[in-house]
């Protein structure tokens, strides 16, 4: 067991080191300060050196050669209340730099509040960006895993059910960070991508419920939609970030991305609808979409309804072929669609979620 000396190192909450350890990918606690409190095996064998050299050390002293991403780095620790994701590299003791995909959400204790010597911790997952397929079925590991723990602690006892509903919080904190992180990988190469999948999230969860679908299918639905372009991480960045109009031969390529994300979402049932909305959602409601040119109600709801607000937050937002469009004129686009590239009743969701605000665009 590692030994924390308290003037350097804030001591991590010990509840949280079996989970963390537990976990299949890197995973470890910083506090405010950037420093390393606890660092498990698999983010310790990403950068090849045991654990104990790691903690104590801030995350930009892991860096020897003088190639630290300071500026990603210091406005990360700025805004730790504010879940993060992105791209970085780690620098292993062997010399190589290792691409990974990270996640950061801030840790809130209940004990903080009555003791102010708790210091204040975030957590940082890490992904190898070329994993994508592998961390998916650790995902749906890790959820069979600790879903199986949680209904062996199932009980009357209210000590044994308040363990199953935290088991249950972090199950789903887990899962969110992880899915997140693939769906920055898979757009890493637009700047924008962990805002994008968030309000993708956020409108297609507002929609749902616009649409009479409960609220915990209407979260579904919106944490579904985060993988919507996972298959984008196979197409060449000479496509994904052209500038101009694509050839024949490019966007064939380019459309490939709604059959790839439906294979590296693989068939546990913890995918179903990420699945459907991956292949799905550029088909149009006249049939003239892709790859199956379904028309209707053959398109499952879900990818019916993240088309309409992929394509409204596609407009909306500057990409590097256009300039981002008023909202207003971004809406006027959907509405022009109704009944022909979308789903009319998807549609005057959409709208009546914008003219309550539970849709808020940028």
């Amino acid at each position: 067991m590692l030994r924390y000396d308290a003037s350097a190192v804030n001591a991590p909450p010990p509840q949280l080191i079996p989970l963390l350890d537990a976990l299949h990918c890197g995973a470890a606690l910083i506090d405010r300060r950037g420093v390393y409190a606890h660092v498990n095996p698999r983010l310790a064998a990403m950068y090849g050196r045991p654990a104990d050299q790691l903690v104590g050390k801030r995350i930009g002293q892991t860096y020897t050669r003088g190639r630290a991403p300071e500026a990603k780095l210091n406005a990360l620790l700025r805004n730790l209340d504010h879940p993060a994701e992105g791209q970085l590299f780690i620098e292993r003791a062997d010399g190589e730099d290792l691409p990974v995909v990270f996640g950061v959400r801030s840790l809130e204790l209940p004990e903080q509040a009555a003791s102010s010597s708790n210091a204040e911790f975030a957590v940082i997952t890490v992904f190898e960006f070329s994993q994508q397929q592998q961390t998916l079925e650790q995902i749906a590991e890790l959820s069979d895993t600790m879903l199986d723990q949680a209904l062996r602690l199932r009980g009357d006892n209210h000590e044994l059910e308040a363990r199953v509903r935290e088991r249950t919080r972090q199950l789903h904190d887990a899962n969110m960070t992880a899915i997140t992180m693939l769906a920055v990988a898979s757009e890493a190469r637009d700047e924008d991508t962990g805002n994008h999948v968030r309000r993708i999230e956020a409108y297609t969860a507002a929609v749902a419920q616009q649409l009479g679908l409960d609220e915990n299918d209407a979260e579904r639905l919106g944490y579904s939609s985060i993988l919507h372009d996972v298959g984008k991480i196979h197409v060449p960045d000479h496509i994904l970030k052209k500038p101009g109009r694509l050839t024949d031969a490019e966007r064939s390529e380019m459309q490939e991305h709604t059959l790839i994300g439906e294979r590296i979402l693989g068939d546990n049932p913890f995918f179903a609808t990420a699945r459907q909305i991956a292949r799905s959602h550029h088909e149009n409601h006249d049939g003239t979409g892709y790859p199956d040119g379904l028309a209707g109600d053959e398109i499952p709801l879900p990818a019916r309804i993240v088309h309409v607000v992929d394509v409204f937050d596609a407009l909306a937002s500057p990409r590097v072929y256009k300039e981002a469009w008023p909202p207003d004129k971004a809406r006027a686009a959907i509405l022009e669609g109704r009944a022909t590239q979308f789903d009319p009743a998807v549609v005057d969701a959409f709208a009546a979620c914008l003219n309550n605000a539970t849709i808020q665009p940028l």
